[in-house]
């Protein structure tokens, strides 16, 4: 029985357990299916995770782990960890089929993912705690653990709800149906009109900018026309169009367009908690600037 009170050396321990618990699921059960927890499965785990910190919070005087979390001693070992895994899984290419054994599909990871819930508990305790004796020095703290606390959560659960469809729209012809990265074919309550591919060409014939004037409809009546360019997309009920191919033997000359349509609900969730975090970083330093003594 660890000796009370904990430190860093308890929380390193802890995490080291997280990450063993995790390369046992992984060996057992394989890596986590993220589509099985599409909506509205996500909002009910997002609703049990609240009620799960809440009750760790209400508990906290008669299970010490829970009071343990809101201590530097916790939080410092779950950013190590944290930080080091997010660290190799930004020096390691990210592709859903090949690559590196679990590294490179590391939002499947269980050791990742348990780390990371490990850091959503502690930043959403550290919330609560820091809210409940409010005074205006604790806003800085509020904004950052508020903002990690989104940012993480609505960025793992929002996941399952993320689309990318490719589309290949003929010229004049609208089309409303598109595919996913496995080739599964979706019918979609937008559809898109190709008008015109055009293609500015340097001196050598390579291409230096290809856009498509498109016109787009949804079954709601909405109706949007503008041009479409590689990183410039129109904006549709929740949809961004991206220029995304073309047919490269014909080049100029091309008779359809290939779009990239990308939908995510929870991203501006996940923009909120990043614009949190910044906000008390800033006031962070502007609490913490040493004030001009008056002469």
């Amino acid at each position: 029985m660890w000796s009370k009170p904990w430190k860093m050396t308890e929380g390193f321990l802890v995490g080291g357990g997280l990450l063993f618990v995790g390369l046992m699921l992984q060996l057992t059960i394989g890596p986590i299916d993220w589509s099985l927890f599409a909506a509205p499965v996500n909002y009910a785990v997002l609703a049990l995770l609240l009620m799960l910190i809440i009750a760790m919070f209400l508990l906290r005087r008669k299970i010490y782990a829970f009071e343990w979390m809101m201590h530097y001693s916790a939080a410092v070992p779950c950013l190590c960890y944290a930080a080091g895994l997010t660290i190799l899984m930004g020096v390691t290419v990210q592709t859903p089929h090949g690559g590196i054994p679990w590294l490179s599909q590391m939002l499947q990871f269980w050791p990742f993912v348990l780390i990371w819930t490990w850091m959503v508990l502690i930043s959403g305790l550290a919330t609560i705690n820091h809210l409940l004796r409010w005074q205006w020095k604790e806003i800085p703290f509020i904004a950052n653990h508020l903002g990690l606390f989104l940012a993480i959560t609505c960025a793992t659960l929002g996941n399952a709800d993320l689309q990318k469809l490719q589309m290949t729209v003929f010229k004049e012809s609208p089309e409303w149906r598109a595919l996913d990265e496995d080739g599964g074919i979706h019918e979609l309550d937008l559809a898109i009109e190709l008008h015109r591919f055009s293609m500015d060409l340097y001196e050598d014939g390579t291409p230096k900018r290809f856009a498509s004037d498109v016109s787009l409809y949804t079954q709601d009546g909405k109706h949007v026309s503008g041009t479409v360019e590689v990183n410039k997309p129109l904006k549709i009920n929740g949809w961004k169009i991206y220029q995304y191919g073309y047919d490269v033997q014909l080049g100029p000359e091309s008779k359809y367009s290939v779009f990239l349509l990308v939908r995510d609900p929870w991203l501006p969730a996940v923009y909120a908690g990043i614009f949190l975090m910044l906000a008390g970083a800033l006031c962070l330093m502007l609490f913490m600037a040493p004030k001009t003594k008056k002469t």
